[in-house]
């Protein structure tokens, strides 16, 4: 038989010549199927073998493209056997040197074939599909790892800052309690020098062996003046200190107790512990809405995120700026807007400056957690925290903390 694809041909099929459709050879089971002999079909017409129908259709559609040397596939032609006539599917391969070779499949095993080749198929879609979905949920889980991972580094880092802050709160109220034991010796030592100052001066005034040249001489009047300065002076002193170590005590205290809150102590306090922070930087204007109902809340938490967004305003500053606080009550919230004009964020900084780790900083000075805290922080007290920020244009920070509708200290005003 021809060389085109012999190797691959099934065991039905004959091999013919193009002229005069000369049988040259044909394959045993071919001829068992057909139940004929080799004899009684090679060097015969290939018209002979073919019933009338099957020849005038090989002859008007097959033979033509042939000689073209084109193939034709999956046609249907009837072969006489010897029993009658056997239904075989064909396909007619144009090889070289003007033959041709029809390669057949009996029709019943052809459609038996032709299911299985559906059946096949539609296994293959399905197990597709079923590898689509799996794959699906493969990618969903990785990502779900992934977001779990990226919160367990989250609250990892919020936990570590809680525990450096809670640490450091009680260093700060050690400090504040050793502070305040000598300053409360300090302001009673004062009053009474205060009183035996008076005394005396009194005495020395009322002394008529001082003549009026010794009091000149002495500069008396200037020294009672200047006493008097320096004790009120003194006093004043000893009164801001007790102010921060009071502010500080009320800052660092321990957090997850709950409390009716006033945010306005509360931004004073937090502006008294950072005032070092704001003076030499900033002017801070406050603008408080007056009677602003109270909140309840976790203070030590609030005096947090204060101090974070405080901290941000004062970096996004390059030399010396303004700060301007604003409370606000609108829909049982209270609303409190911190803005700065700083440099401003791009809207990709923006929609970033919440992620844990994202900060513009340089490396070392910054570790990106600030706003992802108080974030955080504010949306576990039921509020929100929100950024309004164009690049050179400053930001505006608002935090919104909820009302309870059965606030008792609101009714009362505060």
């Amino acid at each position: 038989m021809a060389d085109y694809g012999k190797g691959q041909w099934p065991v039905l099929a004959l091999e013919c010549k193009l002229e005069q459709l000369i049988v040259t050879e044909v394959t045993e089971r071919l001829c068992l199927c057909l139940q004929l002999t080799p004899k009684d079909m090679v060097g015969k017409a290939l018209d002979e073998l073919l019933t009338p129908a099957s020849k005038l259709y090989f002859l008007a559609a097959i033979e033509p493209n042939l000689r073209r040397g084109k193939d034709c596939e999956q046609v249907t032609l009837y072969l006489k056997a010897a029993g009658g006539s056997c239904m075989f599917i064909v396909n007619a391969v144009a090889g070289n040197g003007n033959r041709f070779s029809l390669i057949l499949v009996q029709a019943d095993r052809h459609l038996t074939l032709e299911r299985q080749l559906i059946l096949e198929r539609d296994q293959t879609q399905e197990l597709n599909r079923e590898l689509e979905r799996r794959e699906k949920e493969l990618l969903e889980q990785r990502e779900r790892k992934s977001e779990l991972l990226s919160r367990m580094e989250s609250v990892s880092s919020e936990l570590l800052q809680t525990e450096k802050l809670a640490a450091l709160g009680q260093l700060a109220a050690g400090i504040a309690h050793e502070i305040n034991n000598p300053i409360g010796y300090i302001r009673s030592n004062l009053n009474t020098l205060s009183q035996y100052s008076q005394q005396l001066l009194e005495l020395v005034n009322e002394n008529p062996v001082i003549t009026d040249e010794q009091r000149a001489s002495a500069n008396l009047s200037f020294l009672q003046q200047d006493l008097r300065s320096l004790l009120n002076e003194t006093s004043e002193g000893v009164q801001r200190i007790t102010q921060i170590t009071k502010a500080l005590t009320q800052f660092t205290r321990s957090s997850g107790l709950q409390d009716w809150c006033d945010i306005h102590k509360q931004i004073d306090t937090t502006l008294q512990v950072m005032r070092g922070e704001l003076r030499s930087k900033v002017d801070v204007n406050r603008n408080y809405l007056p009677d602003l109902p109270l909140v309840y809340c976790d203070p030590a938490k609030v005096n947090q995120v204060l101090m974070n967004v405080l901290l941000n305003a004062i970096d996004a500053i390059e030399r010396f700026g303004v700060i301007r606080i604003t409370t606000k009550y609108n829909h049982e919230q209270v609303e409190v807007i911190i803005e700065d004009n700083g440099c401003g964020m791009s809207k990709e900084t923006v929609k970033k400056s919440l992620e844990p780790f994202y900060t513009t900083k340089a490396e070392g000075e910054g570790t990106g957690l600030g706003l992802s805290i108080s974030y955080s922080i504010m949306i576990s007290l039921g509020g929100n925290l929100t950024i309004s920020s164009q690049l050179g244009e400053g930001t505006r920070i608002y935090l919104t903390f909820p009302v309870p509708v059965n606030n008792l200290e609101n009714e009362n005003g505060i």
